[in-house]
């Protein structure tokens, strides 16, 4: 009104010559003092008889930048940009006490009856896996058998076990997608699979005392780590100084007997350590300064990169970057980032160390007194168990992959079409580099795997596909017909068919 006419942004709804936000958006006023002028202004223009002083027709001050709300439900819009019911803070990206975030959605927290039964679903699969492992160990292996059944079925477990991390990791890292609901069931549930106990059951629903944000996340993750290995080394202690005590053992007799203890600890532990280990990756790489994002009053406060501009992780929308208590907690993640290069390389350093005897009879394993070297890599056969023994080393370029496309494209990643494109490529070429090499010796874990990478490349061509919410693209029919019965029976038989053809077997 009485000046030229202005462009109506993305995200702003404008009508009656003033602009308001829409819904599935948020911004932020400089003060409070600003946000009462403006609705002054708004109030005199909706009079029949609106007063024509320059400062009543005409606000001079910028309007607040719109921002694309993560989870287009959590922001009700309107001047005072509300948010939803169990949302709060800046983006409505933070949830509210009594909730616990899900994919970028904030669900109410479940039962504390129900959170016990999870946990203890968890705890129960960890045993499982620990009796067998043992209980396979202690019978007494025949000279001709080169391989223990336990190695064996950590070695097909873990193809499993790997398709469903990344297809879970897919899903946090590009959690600006409208996945399917089909797809984020499947998300949900394979959490059980990676033992990722902070997601199946938010602990910190059992009070509401307990907060655990994202930093929280990763420092749980990597106490239950440390935990793991102290635990580990304990239990090796006690069982050593068991056998030693026993006076009816012979030394030679001992010496088997701590060797194999060794060999046990080795697989449990190594086992469990790459269970989590994208897990690891994937909470570490969200709280790193690379994943800040800028948050601005205006676009005249974002040119001008002025102090009242502010950096928060887009992870955890509740941290604030570069603050006092961040700067002290991103240490922290320095040190977990070491942790997560050191394992896959001393992992690689011992393997590459004992390669002959991988590449030529294994004499190790079966001489009576095994180097320690040697009881790790009886603990590390679960690794290289179903690879060619040329190609041994088949796990690392395996784990990075699965790295990459999860939790590194985090680091630089954009909500943009391009990066699920950027994924959809390599996890495309990995597939082909796997049907070139043929790096798996067994017929079952091979099409096992090629299955995996199959239905890997299919969820991030569903990815590709989907709706962006930040592109503001208005939904077309192929968006409704992804929401349809037949393509979630789709997408629900494909990324079954992992788990289906390992319990087929």
């Amino acid at each position: 009104m009485f000046e030229k006419c202005h462009k109506c942004e993305q995200g702003l709804e404008c009508q009656d010559d003033y602009a308001s936000l829409k819904s599935g958006y948020w911004w932020k006023w400089r003060n409070e003092t600003s946000k009462f002028h403006y609705k002054t202004f708004i109030n005199n223009l909706l009079q029949s008889l609106p007063a024509l002083g320059k400062d009543d027709v005409q606000y001079r001050h910028p309007i607040p930048k719109p921002y694309q709300c993560p989870e287009e439900k959590s922001c009700e819009g309107g001047l005072d940009a509300l948010c939803a019911h169990g949302y709060e803070g800046p983006l409505c990206a933070v949830c509210s006490s009594g909730y616990f975030k899900q994919f970028n959605t904030c669900k109410q927290c479940p039962s504390k009856m129900w959170i016990g039964l999870q946990l203890s679903i968890v705890a129960a699969i960890c045993l499982i896996i620990i009796a067998f492992s043992v209980r396979v160990s202690k019978r007494k292996r025949r000279k001709e058998e080169q391989h223990s059944l336990t190695d064996v079925f950590l070695s097909k477990i873990k193809i499993a076990i790997g398709f469903y991390q990344v297809t879970s990791g897919l899903l946090e890292a590009f959690s600006y997608i409208q996945w399917p609901d089909s797809l984020q069931v499947i998300g949900k549930y394979s959490e059980i699979l990676q033992l990722n106990v902070l997601q199946i059951a938010p602990v910190h629903c059992l009070s509401t005392g307990l907060t655990l944000d994202a930093f929280g996340n990763m420092c749980a993750i990597m106490a239950i780590n440390a935990t793991v290995i102290a635990f580990a080394s304990i239990a090796y202690g006690l069982r050593k100084v068991i056998i030693l005590k026993n006076s009816s053992l012979q030394d030679d007799e001992k010496s088997r007997e701590i060797s194999k203890t060794k060999e046990l600890v080795y697989r449990n532990l190594f086992f469990f350590l790459y269970v989590t280990y994208l897990s690891t990756c994937a909470k570490t790489a969200s709280v790193l300064p690379l994943t800040c994002r800028k948050l601005c009053f205006d676009e005249k406060q974002e040119l001008e990169d002025e102090e009242s501009c502010f950096k928060y992780l887009k992870a955890d929308y509740s941290i604030r970057c570069y603050d006092l208590s961040y700067n002290s907690l991103v240490i922290v993640a320095y040190i977990s980032s070491a942790y997560i290069i050191v394992l896959p390389a001393a992992t690689f350093v011992v393997l590459w160390n004992q390669r002959r005897g991988i590449l030529v009879s294994e004499e190790a394993e079966t001489s009576e007194h095994s180097s320690s070297n040697t009881e790790m890599i009886s603990g590390l056969r679960f690794l290289f168990e179903n690879y060619k023994t040329r190609l041994w080393f088949w796990e690392m370029i395996e784990t990075s992959r699965k790295v990459i496309i999860t939790s590194g494209l985090i680091l630089v990643g954009q909500e943009s079409r391009s990066y699920i494109g950027l994924a959809w490529a390599i996890a495309g070429l990995y597939g082909v580099l796997f049907a070139w090499m043929r790096p798996v010796k067994g017929a079952f874990e091979n099409r096992l795997m090629s299955v995996s990478l199959a239905v890997t490349v299919v969820n991030l061509g569903i990815g590709a596909v989907s709706r962006i919410p930040a592109e503001n693209l208005p939904s077309s029919d192929a968006n409704q017909y992804m929401d349809t019965v037949l393509f979630n029976i789709l997408v629900l038989g494909a990324n079954s068919l992992v788990i289906v053809l390992l319990l087929c077997k």
